[in-house]
């Protein structure tokens, strides 16, 4: 099941050299989203040009979990170049309908702020 809506706004702030450990549920009117077959990837891109920079895929830094199959979790290392960037979580359904439900601004810092 699926809806069309506004992608969530969550912002990240993470030190270079830090694991990015997360979770998210996903439901649509308090009903578990199924991911039990779809594919999931997090980019992290760099200006106008769109450039991924870092990302995490299904099987990658992303694991299903939960006992509805509706449990995003993240777990990778984030080693890039302070900076500013943007971030988004992408959601592509085994019928190839993809669904971004989250997005924002992805901070790294090099030292604890």
């Amino acid at each position: 099941m699926t809806s069309d809506f506004k992608p969530a706004e969550l912002d990240i702030e993470i030190v270079k050299g830090d694991y990015w450990v997360e979770s998210f549920a996903l439901t649509i009117d308090n009903n578990p989203i199924n991911l039990s077959t779809a594919t999931i990837s997090i980019s992290v891109t760099q200006g106008c040009s769109n450039t991924i920079i870092w990302e995490a895929q299904s099987g990658n830094g992303i694991s299903v979990s939960g006992a509805n199959n509706n449990q995003i979790n993240v777990s990778k290392l984030v080693n890039i170049d302070s900076g500013d960037y943007e971030w988004s979580l992408k959601v592509t359904y085994q019928t190839g309908v993809v669904k971004t439900y989250l997005w924002g601004q992805f901070k790294v810092y090099l030292n604890i702020p």
